[in-house]
């Protein structure tokens, strides 16, 4: 019993010791308990896998698609360019979100790209996507043409809007490699990073104020981050939650993928904020 105690103490005198004379810094706690079924946490210059979970199972993306239906669109087209909004904005399911837009309304075509983020359009979708390739059907084979150009291997898409199809899919790790590729777009990181904007009046309405409303970079939430800038949600019951996001501090960058994470909002943003300090955590650790 005695032993035991002096052991015990000279443990305690040891750490004691070592608090007072060797690094005291606080390290990374590993992410736990986690909601989203599959994630991905990597620092957006090198590229470096900082946590992964399930990371390569495919996953159904829902309006997080619609990153890809941005970057195909704005490398390709002049946002200033004055459009009609065709058809095909309308030729979507009952239950879709819109921005909404109108056959015929005329607009920058800028307002139909900010559509698509902010309120999630699926209006806006089919529409940039037939002003973008010709019809709907080229757009998406325009979408897969540059998830094969980026090698997106476990990636494919059957429309621009992320509606659930069984062939329309992608993984953690995709859809990082593609965020990581968009946001060396400045006009990606300006449409996907701000907090709001105004949509131009047209003959159908006036103007139109948008906001994605977002937790983890609403201040007036209990889930909000200071660092974390957009990207864009989504959602169906068969993708469940999803999120894509970047965060900046000190001059480095993380993206986070998060699919299939239970089926309430709040769950995407305490996981998103959780692997977000931990990356970071992990970076400041390794420079001191």
């Amino acid at each position: 019993m005695k032993r035991a105690v002096a052991l015990a103490l000279c443990a305690l005198l040891c750490f004691a010791s070592f608090a007072e004379d060797g690094d005291s810094t606080p390290r990374a706690e590993y992410p736990s308990g986690l909601y989203s079924d599959s994630c991905i946490l990597v620092e957006a210059e090198t590229g470096e896998v900082l946590f992964e979970k399930d990371a390569d199972s495919r996953r159904y993306p829902a309006s997080t698609t619609k990153i890809m239906t941005l970057i195909v669109s704005i490398e390709r087209k002049d946002g200033r360019e004055i459009v009609t909004v065709p058809a095909s904005a309308g030729e979507i399911s009952m239950d879709s979100t819109r921005v909404p837009v109108y056959y015929g309304e005329k607009m920058p075509l800028r307002d139909l790209w900010y559509g698509l983020i902010y309120n999630s359009g699926n209006d806006a979708a089919n529409a940039i996507a037939e002003l973008t390739s010709g019809s709907v059907k080229a757009f998406v084979e325009d979408m897969n043409t540059k998830a094969e150009e980026l090698g997106l291997k476990s990636t494919h898409f059957t429309n621009p809007h992320g509606l659930h199809s069984q062939q329309h899919y992608t993984t953690c790790r995709d859809m990082a490699e593609l965020t990581r590729y968009c946001l060396e777009n400045d006009l990606f990181r300006e449409i996907t990073f701000s907090t709001g904007y105004t949509m131009q009046p047209t003959s159908k309405r006036g103007e139109l104020f948008l906001d994605h409303h977002y937790g983890i970079t609403d201040f007036s939430t209990k889930y909000y981050y200071p660092y974390a800038r957009g990207i864009k949600t989504g959602y169906t019951s068969k993708a469940g939650q999803c999120f894509v996001g970047a965060a900046d501090k000190d001059g480095r960058e993380l993206v986070v993928v998060i699919m299939h994470c239970g089926f309430t909002k709040p769950e995407k943003w305490v996981d998103a904020k959780k692997l977000f300090e931990y990356g970071f955590q992990v970076l400041e650790d390794r420079e001191d």
